[in-house]
């Protein structure tokens, strides 16, 4: 992901978690996007009480936005790794954006979203 511009500075709110503080479960409703301005994020799934580390995100990547597509929960934990300077992106800034882009590229992104999803549930079967 290309780095943040200085115009998304300016309009989206900043929010340091403190290292180890969970953002959010997997199952909450979703109202946020991330992005890691600095610092790092653990995404982890929990199955039968076993907690599985899928990935660790770092500065500059997103997260919690596939949750925001189709208001569905969250498909899995975030935690901060270190002290983690995000900015949040509200539902309605997301959809905001989504609806500017023009036919085409609204279409290309909901495909892109719907196959992550799909992948994502393949994973959990």
């Amino acid at each position: 992901m290309p780095e943040v511009s200085d115009s998304l500075l300016r309009i989206l709110q900043r929010k340091v978690f403190q290292k180890d503080t969970v953002i959010f479960r997997e199952g909450d409703h979703a109202s946020y996007a991330y992005i890691i301005l600095r610092g790092s994020v653990f995404i982890a799934k929990t199955n039968e009480n076993n907690v599985s580390l899928l990935t660790t995100l770092v500065t500059n990547q997103m997260f919690g936005e596939l949750a925001l597509f189709e208001s569905k929960p969250r498909s899995a934990t975030a935690i901060a790794a270190e002290i983690t300077e995000v900015l949040v992106i509200t539902k309605e800034q997301f959809d905001s954006k989504i609806g500017k882009l023009d036919g085409f590229m609204r279409h290309l992104v909901g495909y892109l979203a719907d196959r992550i999803f799909d992948l994502s549930a393949r994973v959990d079967d």
